[in-house]
C-alpha cells in the first residue's frame, strides 16, 4: 500500500506538469511577458528548460508566437498574465484563427475564490477579465481551468485541436490557486480524441478530376496553404512534376515554387500579377488545393472567378465550401494532402495522362507573364524618391537562397511586395495577410528568425505600421538576431492616402502631417535603442547601397525616402457605385487597362 510519503513524493505543482507536457509536446520556445496574475506559470516556465523570450508588449509577444507557428507548422506558444495581458494578445490570435496558424495562448487568471462567475458584476479579483467569452470566436478550443485533476484533458485536447483538421489557436486561462496546486500525475482526467467521421469520398473526387483532365487543353493548379498545412508540399512538388500543368500560387504560398520554376506562372488576386490573373481567367479547368478563394483573388465576385473554367475545389472546411457560389464547381471536403496522395497514385495507375497541348499552354502562360511584368523600366528611373517597385528588384538580386523575407501585413508595404517579389528556391516569406493588421512587421521577423533557427531575415515595413510594435526593437537588440530592417517612409499612411484620393476627391482625414497625423524621426527612435542606422534617397543612391547593407548578416535599419504618390500598380480597382456601394472592377481588367501601356 503506498504510503503518504511516497504518495507525496509522486505531487508535482501544476504550473510546472504545464510546461513538462508543452517540453514532452518538443516545444522548443515560448514567447511571454511576465504578470503577477501568471506567477506560477512565468516560475515553471523559467525553470522548465524551455527557451523563453520575454517581449515589451503582449501583443509583440502573441505576434511572434503566430509567425513562430506559421514557419514551423507547430502551435507557437505564448504565455500573458491576467486582465490586459490576454486582452493584448488577441489581436494576434484573430490572425491565427483567419490563417489557420496553430497557436497555444496560456494566460494567468484571478484566483478561483475572486471570479465574477454568474454574479452578474464587472470585476471581483485584482486584473480579472472573462477572457474566454471574448476569444471563445476566434479559437478552436477556449477553456478557464477551475479544476486541478483536469489540467491533462485540457492539455491534452487544445493541443489536439491546434494541430488538427483545419489548425488554429487555442486558449487556457489558469486562475492562480490552480496554478500552484500539487497533483498527482498518475490520477488525472484523460483526454481521448474522437472519430470526427471520414469526409468526401476522395476515390470519387480524383475519379471526376482525372476525367476532366483528360479532357482539358489549359488546366491550371492554384496551390493554397492547405497544402502546408498538412505537411503535403513535397508529394504536391512530385503531383506537379508527373502532370506538368501550369501552377499558381496564393500570397500563403508564394514560396512553394521559385520565379525561374519550369511550372510556376504567378499569383493572381486583387493585388496579384497582371499576367496570372489573364491566366486564370483563360484556363479551361482549375484545380484549387487548399485554398479559402477568399475575395482577395475572386476580386468579390465568385460568378466571375475562372469563369471558363471548370472547377475541382478541395478545402479541410465545409464551411468554406458552402460560403463559395462558384459555378461550374465540383466542391470536395478533405485534408488537402490526402487528396494529393490519391491523385498521385491514381495516376500512376493510368497511361496517357498528360497531353502534349499541355506544353503549348504552359508556354502561352510563360509568355503571357513575360509580356505584362510587374516592374518596369519606369520604375527604375532617376527621381528624388525611391520607388518600392525599385527596391524589391534590387533586393531580390541580393537576397541569399536562405533568407527569411517577411513583408509587414497591411499597406503598400506588404501589397507591392508579394506582387513584385521574385522568389528564390530555398527562401520563406510570410506575413499575416488576412488579418492585416499593421504592426505585425516588427514582432513577426522575430519570431520567424527564431522558428528558422535564427536564418539572416528581412523586414519590409511601412513607416505607419511600424510604430504599432517599434518598442520591440528593444527585444532585437537584446537577442541580436541578424535581421535586416527596411522602412519605407512615406509621409503618413500611403495606402489610406491612395483610398481617400481616388474615391473622396482628395479629402484626407488623418493619413499625412497635413491632415492630423505625423510621424517621429525614425532614424532617432532607433538610435536611442543602441542601433546605426542608414537612410536612402533615390533609386541611385540604392543601387549603390543595398548591395553592400547585404553582404553580411549584420543587424541594420534602413529608412528608405520613397515616393509618397507612388500605389500598388496593376491592381484591381474598388470604386464607389451610384448607390453608395463600394464596387470591385473585374479580375482580367486591372488598373491601368492594358491599352494605357
Amino acid at each position: 500500500m503506498e504510503t503518504v510519503r511516497e504518495r507525496i513524493a509522486k505531487m508535482i505543482k501544476l504550473s510546472d506538469y504545464v510546461f513538462k507536457f508543452l517540453k514532452d509536446k518538443g516545444v522548443k520556445h515560448v514567447f511571454m511577458l511576465p504578470g503577477g496574475g501568471a506567477m506560477h506559470l512565468c516560475d515553471s516556465l523559467g525553470t522548465s528548460g524551455i527557451e523563453y523570450i520575454p517581449f515589451l508588449h503582449e501583443q509583440g509577444a502573441s505576434i511572434a508566437a503566430e509567425a513562430y507557428g506559421q514557419h514551423t507548422n507547430t502551435p507557437g506558444v505564448c504565455l500573458v498574465t491576467s486582465g490586459p495581458g490576454g486582452t493584448n494578445a488577441i489581436t494576434a490570435v484573430t490572425a491565427g484563427w483567419i490563417d489557420s496558424t496553430p497557436m497555444f495562448i496560456i494566460s494567468g487568471q484571478a484566483k478561483r475564490s475572486d471570479l465574477v462567475g454568474d454574479k452578474g458584476v464587472r470585476q471581483i479579483g485584482s486584473q480579472e477579465v472573462q477572457i474566454v467569452p471574448m476569444i471563445t470566436p476566434v479559437t478552436k478550443y477556449a477553456m478557464q481551468v477551475l479544476e486541478p485533476t483536469e489540467i491533462r484533458y485540457h492539455l491534452e485536447k487544445a493541443w489536439h485541436e491546434a494541430t488538427s483538421g483545419r489548425p488554429g489557436p487555442v486558449w487556457l486561462d489558469i486562475p492562480l490557486d490552480v496554478q500552484g496546486c500539487q497533483i498527482d500525475e498518475d490520477n488525472l482526467k484523460v483526454y481521448e480524441p474522437k472519430d470526427t467521421g471520414s469526409h468526401s469520398d476522395i476515390s470519387k473526387a480524383v475519379d471526376q478530376t482525372i476525367e476532366l483532365l483528360s479532357q482539358s487543353k489549359k488546366p491550371l493548379i492554384l496551390a493554397g496553404n492547405g497544402i502546408k498545412l498538412s505537411g503535403a508540399c513535397d508529394q504536391f512538388d512530385k503531383l506537379i512534376r508527373t502532370l506538368g500543368i501550369p501552377v499558381q500560387t496564393t500570397w500563403k504560398t508564394i514560396d512553394m515554387l521559385d520565379e525561374s520554376d519550369a511550372l510556376y506562372v504567378g499569383h493572381p488576386g486583387i493585388m496579384g500579377d497582371r499576367g496570372a490573373n489573364l491566366i486564370i481567367q483563360e484556363a479551361d479547368l482549375l484545380l484549387s488545393i487548399g485554398s479559402r478563394l477568399d475575395t482577395s483573388i475572386t476580386a468579390f465576385n465568385d460568378e466571375h472567378f475562372a469563369f471558363n473554367a471548370k472547377k475541382v475545389i478541395i478545402d479541410i472546411d465545409q464551411n468554406e465550401l458552402n460560403r463559395m457560389s462558384i459555378p461550374d464547381s465540383v466542391k470536395v471536403c478533405c485534408d488537402a494532402g490526402d487528396f494529393i496522395d490519391e491523385l498521385t497514385y491514381m495516376l500512376s495507375t493510368k497511361t496517357n495522362s498528360t497531353h502534349l497541348w499541355w506544353h503549348e499552354w504552359l508556354e502561352y502562360c510563360k509568355d503571357i507573364r513575360g509580356k505584362y511584368p510587374v516592374i518596369t523600366k519606369k520604375h527604375g528611373e532617376e527621381s528624388d524618391r525611391v520607388s518600392a517597385y525599385h527596391f524589391i528588384d534590387v533586393l531580390c538580386d541580393n537576397l541569399n537562397e536562405d533568407d527569411i523575407i517577411v513583408p509587414e501585413s497591411s499597406g503598400g508595404a506588404g501589397e507591392i511586395t508579394y506582387q513584385a517579389f521574385r522568389l528564390k528556391k530555398g527562401q520563406k516569406m510570410k506575413n499575416a495577410a488576412g488579418l492585416g493588421s499593421m504592426g505585425f512587421g516588427l514582432p513577426y521577423a522575430i519570431g520567424s528568425c527564431i522558428a528558422n533557427n535564427r536564418r539572416r531575415t528581412i523586414l519590409i515595413n511601412g513607416d505607419g505600421a511600424f510604430q504599432l510594435n517599434i518598442q520591440e526593437l528593444e527585444t532585437l537588440h537584446r537577442l541580436s538576431l541578424p535581421l535586416k530592417i527596411f522602412i519605407w517612409c512615406n509621409d503618413g499612411y500611403a495606402s489610406i492616402r491612395s483610398m481617400q484620393r481616388n474615391n473622396f476627391e482628395g479629402r484626407y482625414v488623418g493619413s499625412d502631417e497635413y491632415s492630423g497625423h505625423t510621424m517621429p524621426d525614425i532614424c532617432r527612435v532607433a538610435e536611442a535603442y543602441g542601433f546605426e542606422v542608414c537612410q536612402i534617397q533615390s533609386n541611385g543612391e540604392l543601387d549603390k547601397t543595398l548591395p553592400k547593407i547585404m553582404l553580411d548578416d549584420k543587424w541594420v535599419i534602413c529608412v528608405l525616402v520613397v515616393d509618397p504618390n507612388e500605389t500598388v500598380s496593376p491592381r484591381v480597382k474598388a470604386y464607389i457605385g451610384a448607390d453608395g456601394k463600394m464596387k470591385s472592377g473585374l479580375l482580367e481588367e486591372m488598373w491601368p487597362r492594358m491599352n494605357d501601356f
